[in-house]
This record gives C-alpha cells, sequence and structure tokens, in this order.
C-alpha cells in the first residue's frame, strides 16, 4: 500500500497517475477474488437447500449470521491486522460457526451433518470477509487519498495553515510545485496532519 512520505520527494504528476493506477489494478483483482469466494460460498449453500439438506430458513440464517459478523469485521477494523485482531477474528469465526450450527439444530431442526457444513460454510465468510473485505477498503481509501484539492476551499486553507506554521510542510508543498503539481493531495494533507502530531 502506498503512503505519502513528507520527508522524501514529492511524487509528479506521472508517478501520482502511475501510483493511482497500481492501486485500481490492485482493487480489480481484490473484487475478483471476492467475486470467487462469493460464488463458492453461494454454491455450497445452494447446493444445501437444493440437495433438501437445508430449508430455506436454515440457509437464510446461516448466510445473514456471517454476513452481519463479516461486515462488522470490516467496518470495524484497523489497517493492520495486529496479533489482537486476528484472536478477535478467529474468536468471532469460532462463535459465529458454532451460533449457526446450535441454532440450525435446535431452533430450526435442521439435520446435524448439513448444519457441521453450513456452519463451516459460515466461518469460511466471517474469515474471507473480514480478510478481503479490509483490503479492498483499504485499497478503496488509499484511491480516495490520491485525488487532488482542487474544490475543496477547507483543504486548502488548512494546508496553507500548516505550510505557514511549518517550512518544512511548505518546502514540500514547493516541490510538488516544481514537480509541476499545483495541488496537493488528500492523502498529502492527511500526512500533514500525522506530521503536525509528531
Amino acid at each position: 500500500m502506498f503512503y505519502f512520505d513528507l520527508a522524501g520527494e514529492p511524487l509528479t504528476n506521472l508517478e501520482l497517475k502511475n501510483e493511482l493506477q497500481l492501486l485500481k489494478t490492485q482493487r480489480k483483482v481484490q473484487i475478483k477474488y471476492s467475486c470467487i469466494s462469493d460464488v463458492l460460498h453461494a454454491f455450497v449453500f445452494i447446493a444445501l437447500y437444493f440437495g433438501s439438506f437445508l430449508s430455506g430458513y436454515a440457509v437464510l440464517g446461516a448466510v445473514s449470521i456471517s454476513s452481519v459478523i463479516a461486515l462488522f469485521l470490516v467496518l470495524t477494523g484497523r489497517k493492520n491486522l495486529k496479533v489482537s485482531n486476528r484472536i478477535a477474528i478467529t474468536a468471532l469465526t469460532v462463535m459465529t460457526t458454532s451460533a449457526t450450527i446450535i441454532i440450525l439444530v435446535m431452533v430450526l431442526k435442521q439435520p446435524l451433518y448439513a448444519t457441521i457444513v453450513a456452519g463451516l460454510a459460515t466461518g469460511s465468510i466471517v474469515i474471507v470477509g473480514a480478510t478481503l473485505g479490509r483490503q479492498v477498503k483499504m485499497v478503496m481509501v488509499a484511491i480516495e487519498e490520491m485525488k487532488p484539492i482542487i474544490d475543496d476551499e477547507l483543504g486548502k486553507q488548512e494546508i496553507i495553515a500548516l505550510c505557514r506554521e511549518f517550512p518544512e510542510l511548505d518546502a514540500y508543498r514547493e516541490t510538488a510545485r516544481q514537480n509541476l503539481r499545483p495541488h496537493l493531495t488528500y492523502g498529502e494533507l492527511k500526512a500533514m496532519r500525522e506530521w503536525q502530531k509528531g
């Protein structure tokens, strides 16, 4: 993943476009893998339903539980997966799998063997959704941060204020202008905010 380094040389227009293209390619690959994963999981549940192993309510319940947990992990997760995050994902996966099996067997009275398959599939959805979804989210954010600040007056004023306060940031902005990039990006503004905090 690309990060703006204010201590280094600002990107030229061409370099910025190349980085943006790399991110878009990465996004395309990740979305492809996500779609393949969705098709495989859907195939498992379709087979369980049309093979008369699980009822429609059981399939809907299993998919709903796993989708909600996976979405929760994507939206609440941090950029880097630390050990504590991995443990949380693993714990939630086990809990989701167990809850699915218990609900399908005890509440919906589904066969145990089919329920175990559905439970494992829900666990897989949680793991894949949490990891692939988080990666897609990071790439989407990075693409947004590559956009130049042109019509955002508040963003422009914040950059001006930061550059007045810190000569190092002003020198970075001036070098970017010399590289034929009169407008800094949202990612550079974010990096300036972090630089200011130390």
